[in-house]
């Protein structure tokens, strides 16, 4: 698997991750102008779907026009729907371009695994962020969007965020992973578990 990162041109900063396994393409938490994309794309390479580890705009903003460009899904626990709902209000709120709110076509709540194309994904649910915050592993790779970042965590002050909730999905996911999985997280770079685990004040002083 090849992962190529794109960091958003907006004020959020935002990582996304657009994955290539033989001929399926995958992109993760699409949180920009459409057209910065446009690069990534190759005509082997079949674009699988638009998967979002939650609903907030800076990780959806590009999703549905992306979707329609490339004929593919979006999929994002539905947990999220209300978040996803307000997205052109939230797009005005930041005085950002709506490129329209996308659709859920596929649910992941309450699914541990999926495959689409050639990835095998599977799915941790870890809601504090935001109710449906899910964390994807792909061929031993952790994308844990804004739930766990480099010696940080994701804020729980915003509608719908639960620091008690967060805490215990944290407990939960660094008990389940080898401490040299590489974490992609959705701002700042890459970690692991094992730094986290011995860094990250939000884990340590718990």
């Amino acid at each position: 698997m090849r992962i190529v990162p794109h960091i958003s041109h907006s004020v959020f900063q935002e990582n996304t991750y657009i994955l290539y396994k033989n001929e399926s393409m995958l992109i993760i938490d699409p949180g920009d102008d459409p057209k910065y994309y446009d690069t990534y794309f190759t005509e082997k390479a079949k674009c699988e779907a638009v998967i979002a580890t939650h609903g907030h705009l800076d990780h959806i903003m590009a999703a549905k026009k992306l979707c329609k460009t490339y004929e593919c899904p979006f999929a994002v626990n539905s947990k999220d729907r209300e978040i996803i709902n307000r997205h052109e209000e939230s797009c005005t709120r930041y005085n950002l371009p709506h490129w329209g709110t996308p659709s859920i076509d596929i649910d992941l709540s309450g699914k541990d695994e999926i495959e689409l194309g050639d990835f095998k994904i599977k799915i941790f649910h870890t809601p504090g962020h935001t109710p449906g915050s899910i964390c994807f592993l792909i061929d031993g790779v952790l994308f844990s969007g804004d739930t766990l970042f480099h010696r940080s965590v994701g804020r729980t002050d915003l509608p719908g965020g639960d620091h008690g909730g967060l805490m215990m999905s944290l407990k939960d996911l660094m008990s389940r992973l080898p401490g040299d999985t590489p974490v992609y997280p959705g701002h700042m770079g890459k970690t692991t578990i094992e730094e986290e685990k011995r860094f990250n004040p939000f884990i340590v002083l718990k």
